[in-house]
């Protein structure tokens, strides 16, 4: 489980989006970090009102029935941009060739095969190779959702359901159909006691699910919440018939039946695993399918160490790298290979909303409960500094948890975001009001400065500095804490911030930790302060309750690692939540961005907005990118390039560059 500098943006709540849900503290690019933060659940989808369907569907692409409009897709506060019978998405190329292979290298580890306990941590991909749910993302719109086990949906007028007819061709690996008994089996086991919480506060809505006939399913939600009609077809669909009776945690190690692209063809915990497509896959030939799913297997293979993993792709162990440092991609993902065209590397631009990372403080800490004192260690981080020295200019400073988006507060508050923010105005700090989000380095002169009123706050607070340790002047507590880290790589980043909290006299550790311990002290809050990451989405929901709502607080393994206990935050959550159109939620979340903002849970870090990555030259992928993508999303349309193989081939063997 390693964190990177800045953990990858999210991609829209996709299919697979559950998938990501059960690993509730991520690895990046393939660390274990990232992809269970990141792929728990995320989401990069932005947008309006919710229309049911399509705001006006083509002719002969939906029809009445009942009180909804049964269709080929929903939109949330849009209009769906593919018609009924679309052929493929534009950022796919239909025309790609099937075949070859690709092995992607990632640090880190597995111990499972099962994407959706608690316990344990499975392999990078798995999840959205494996399993497939009712319905499928477009990646360049905000948030749509198109049938994929589905081949309708319906949802009510009134918001309060949403019906989906299974396509009676969707077939499980093993021959078995799809049916809506797998549906309710689904997400009955999936919020059950064995699976992550994750699912649990997700799913909390969704108050029952009625079986209408054999491939008929319509789940009931307990509010008219907007976004739960799409969310609700993002659940992944088990087979009842492999995982009802038997083990939910260990079953999937010896039964990995699922309806997607492709088969676990051979494993080995810790080390790789190798994914076969499946040769009578049933979804192949759907308009959301058509130019994905191109290679004949997809492998990963695991490292232990950063150094070791990237001098594996030079000696050609496997082919792809998501670079996530930015010494790394400035300094080492360079030399002869890249110079002669062997190893190419590109930065591909997205549109994700970057969220927000930092260093995150425990607040179930009597040492971090008074809010001076969180925003005293906050200015201490020279942000500035770090990226103009450690990472090569590479990064922007974060002011938002909502960052690259409308969605991020600016200026003050408008009059909407006052009359949500008025009735707790004595229970919030009087900045969310006077002063507009902005860098925590703003308006100082220097880094001395920033100490300054770092002191200031801290004295104001009660802590004051005696014989060089900063003491609590009632109580005689010297301010010590420890830093929670996992990758050895961070402690470079982590040392620098930790010098200029010394010169306020705070005493500091930091503590590096193997996976496994690190993972579950995680899960149970057993920090002071780690690294945390909040992956958002241009349209945020549910998820908001598992991040900051107090109901998550002491849940072990849910994502509120701060333990935010706020009633004024919880209420933004709940508003937000229950947004009717996009300008509600828009103005909903500013008001939650600028509290949080301000209370000062975590110590701010930074964002990018490109992937980085570097492959071998045997690759081709579209050449329009889509808007809202994780590069592994995007890798599933990418393709093995035969007129490039073999020029690699022939000019490795005659030691000369490649020409194209």
């Amino acid at each position: 489980m390693i964190f990177p500098e800045r953990l990858p943006p999210l991609p829209p709540k996709p299919g697979g989006l559950i998938a990501r849900l059960g690993r509730a503290v991520a690895r990046t690019a393939g660390t274990p970090v990232w992809i269970a933060a990141a792929e728990v659940l995320a989401v990069w989808l932005a947008a309006g009102w919710m229309a049911p369907a399509a705001a006006s569907p083509p002719p002969g692409s939906a029809k009445t029935h009942g009180s909804a409009i049964q269709t080929h897709g929903i939109a949330l506060r849009a209009q769906l941009k593919y018609p009924a019978g679309f052929t493929h998405f534009d950022y796919a190329n239909p025309n790609a060739p099937n075949g070859g292979s690709m092995t992607l290298g990632v640090e880190g580890s597995f111990d499972k095969l099962n994407p959706y306990s608690l316990k344990g941590r499975s392999p990078l991909m798995l999840g959205e190779l494996m399993f497939e749910s009712l319905s499928a993302p477009s990646l360049d719109e905000p948030f749509s959702r198109y049938g994929l086990l589905a081949k309708t949906i319906r949802v009510a007028d009134n918001g309060l359901s949403v019906t989906y007819e299974i396509n009676p061709a969707a077939r499980f690996s093993d021959g078995h159909p799809v049916t809506a008994r797998d549906v309710a089996f689904s997400l009955r086991v999936l919020r059950g006691p064995d699976a992550s919480p994750v699912f649990r506060f997700y799913y909390q809505d969704i108050q029952a699910v009625k079986i209408l006939g054999p491939l008929t399913v319509r789940l009931e939600f307990s509010n008219p919440n907007p976004e739960l009609p799409l969310i609700a077809g993002d659940i992944p669909i088990l087979p009842e018939h492999i995982y009802a009776q038997g083990n939910f945690q260990g079953d999937f190690n010896t039964h990995s039946v699922g309806s997607g692209p492709y088969l676990v063809a051979d494993y080995q915990f810790g080390k790789f695993i190798r994914y076969r497509r499946n040769p009578h896959y049933w979804g192949a030939g759907l308009g959301v399918n058509r130019g994905r799913y191109n290679l004949d297997e997809v492998g990963v293979k695991f490292y232990k160490d950063s150094t070791v993993l990237l001098e594996g792709l030079k000696a050609g162990e496997y082919d792809f790298l998501y670079v996530n440092t930015a010494k790394q991609w400035a300094l080492d993902v360079a030399g002869e290979k890249w110079d002669k065209g062997y190893i190419v590397k590109n930065r591909l631009r997205h549109s994700n909303n970057a969220g927000i990372q930092g260093f995150g403080f425990n607040l179930r800490r009597s040492l971090f409960q008074d809010r001076r004192v969180r925003k005293a260690l906050a200015l201490a981080l020279d942000f500035e500094w770090s990226n103009r020295t450690l990472f090569y200019g590479q990064y922007s400073a974060q002011d938002s948890y909502f960052d690259n988006s409308d969605l991020a507060a600016t200026g003050l508050p408008s009059k909407g975001e006052l009359a949500l923010l008025a009735p707790w105005k004595k229970e919030i700090p009087p900045e969310v009001f006077t002063t507009p989000p902005q860098p925590l380095g703003t308006g100082f002169g220097s880094m001395r400065e920033r100490l300054k009123e770092s002191k200031r706050l801290l004295e104001e607070a009660g802590w004051k500095v005696a014989h060089g340790v900063l003491t609590h002047t009632r109580t005689g507590r010297p301010f010590r804490f420890t830093v929670l880290l996992v990758q050895q790589g961070f402690q470079r980043i982590v040392e620098p911030y930790l010098v200029n909290l010394k010169r306020l006299g705070i005493q500091t550790d930091q503590k590096l930790v193997d996976e496994s311990v690190y993972e579950n002290r995680a899960r149970n809050f057993d920090f002071d302060m780690m690294v945390v990451s909040f992956g958002q989405s241009m349209s945020p929901g549910n998820e908001q309750r598992d991040y900051f709502h107090s109901s998550s607080a002491h849940v072990a393994g849910s994502r509120n690692m701060m333990g935010i206990q706020n009633p004024a935050v919880d209420d933004l959550v709940d508003k937000l939540i229950q947004a009717k159109n996009r300008d509600a939620l828009v103005t909903a979340t500013h008001a939650l961005d600028r509290v949080l903002w301000h209370e000062h849970y975590l110590v701010p870090n930074w964002f990018i907005d490109v992937h980085r990555i570097t492959c071998w030259n045997k690759f081709s992928h579209p050449a329009r990118l889509p808007l809202y993508y994780n590069p592994f999303d995007y890798l599933s349309y990418w393709w093995f390039d035969a007129a490039k193989a073999r020029e690699l081939k022939s000019a490795m063997a005659q030691n000369l560059p490649v020409k194209h």
